[in-house]
């Protein structure tokens, strides 16, 4: 009788549940239940609660099935790393037996692919613009950005421009209005304010239309080439993909999208983008152009802490690769950007077979997401199954094994397979094979 009101012990709350958690962490959910002084009853309950909601906060593989390609809550763009987890040559000279330079042929690889001078690699594109602003700032005297004031973006997580200019300790001067910026209005502030720059900033997740006007990167190198000044360009989603490899795909979305390449040869001295967007790969920033700024840069004591991960360089360098070699359709984005209508239908098709709930195969449309091509779509079938019908499936659906993650609209799931690859199907067929 005794041992029945003995409080339950931590030991013994670690051993009622099946996890694949460290031992480490569970013994502190027993802890911290324990400390609510609950029967031994409600606090088994309670500890298994507990440990299911720390499974489900584990970082693991999710299948993308809500038609975004490029999920920020999901990782951006879907790669198909094959590193194993060896060690690399990341700073090893294997021709000559010592230490080498820091992804020397991922340099190489990527300046003929962007047509730069030169490049470096650092962890994401907010310290692409941080280290670059901060390094001209003083290695070249600069003590101004002047930025239109329709460029003056806020991005996913309150990320707002202003704020890492302010963090520099450079002084930001806004010229124009929110919808009309002229090449008159940059000359004035060139004038006045010494030692500036001028930083264009590529409205990637919103578009103004109307009573618009705004100036281009050619007249802007007129302008910093006559005032002895710099002009950098945030492109922010990265896009590098060839019009000819677009044009043979029949892609027509980003007709309007400028590229890297496109605007180092209209003169900015330096391009900045992420890696984890269009350019499709890992969450990363790199920074092309003007060799001796790019060099600054890297003998910039911040250098160091922003630079990538060797895993993440090797990611880089694969795709690079791609792109180079006229493979971008490999690049596991441009695939699923690629794939056509009629694929997809017969993907669905597979997938549905043996669906005994009742659903809809209905035409919709996939976005890119990840702060890119605003109010652009591509034309998608999905599947559609009734919410309401089926109170218990997107709970079942998130709570899969592998999570299956669709989108709600209107009281429907939908399903778009666009946004995950191929090899998905066979789970997700699965799934609904076993309800």
């Amino acid at each position: 009788m005794q041992e029945c009101m003995d409080k339950i012990s931590v030991n013994k709350l670690v051993e009622e549940v099946r996890s694949n958690l460290p031992r480490e962490i569970l013994v502190l959910i027993a802890q911290s239940c324990l400390n609510e002084n609950t029967d031994n009853q409600t606090t088994i309950k309670n500890f298994e609660n507990e440990v299911y909601k720390y499974t489900l906060k584990v970082q693991k593989k999710v299948i993308n099935c809500t038609g975004t390609l490029l999920h920020t809550n999901l990782g951006r763009a879907q790669t198909d790393i094959n590193f194993n987890g060896e060690s690399t040559n990341v700073e090893y000279d294997i021709l000559n037996n010592r230490r080498g330079k820091r992804n020397e042929f991922l340099n190489k690889s990527m300046n003929l692919l962007l047509g730069s001078e030169d490049v470096c690699f650092v962890n994401n594109n907010a310290s692409s613009l941080f280290l670059t602003l901060k390094t001209l700032k003083n290695n070249y005297d600069i003590k101004s950005v002047i930025i239109s004031r329709g460029e003056i973006i806020e991005i996913g997580g309150s990320y707002r421009l202003p704020e890492i200019i302010q963090e520099t300790e450079l002084k930001m001067v806004e010229v124009g209005t929110t919808n009309k910026t002229k090449i008159t209005d940059y000359e004035k502030a060139l004038k006045e304010n010494k030692n500036s720059l001028i930083l264009k900033v590529h409205r990637s997740n919103f578009s103004i239309n109307g009573f618009v006007e705004e100036v281009d990167l050619k007249d802007l190198k007129s302008i910093t080439e006559s005032q002895n000044s710099i002009l950098i360009h945030d492109l922010g989603s990265g896009l590098v993909a060839s019009r000819k490899f677009l044009e043979k795909e029949n892609i027509e979305i980003f007709d309007d999208e400028p590229t890297v390449q496109e605007s180092l040869r209209q003169g900015a001295d330096l391009v900045m983008f992420s890696g984890d967007k269009l350019f499709g790969s890992l969450q990363s920033g790199i920074i092309a152009g003007d060799k001796e700024m790019i060099q600054s840069i890297k003998e910039s004591p911040l250098f160091r802490t922003y630079r990538c991960s060797p895993l993440t360089l090797f990611e880089l360098q694969e795709t690079t690769n791609k792109y180079v070699s006229k493979n971008e359709i490999e690049i596991p984005l441009w695939k699923m950007i690629a794939m056509n209508y009629e694929e997809l239908e017969n993907r669905i098709k597979s997938i549905t077979e043996n669906l005994k709930i009742k659903h809809e195969v209905v035409h919709d449309n996939s976005v890119m997401g990840g702060g890119t091509l605003p109010n652009k779509f591509i034309a998608s079938p999905v599947i559609q199954i009734s919410e309401l019908e089926n109170t218990n499936l997107m709970s079942k659906l998130i709570h899969n094994e592998i999570p299956i993650i669709p989108r709600i609209n209107k009281n429907n799931i939908i399903i778009d397979v666009r946004s995950t690859s191929e090899k998905n199907d066979i789970p997700i067929k699965d799934f609904f094979t076993n309800l």
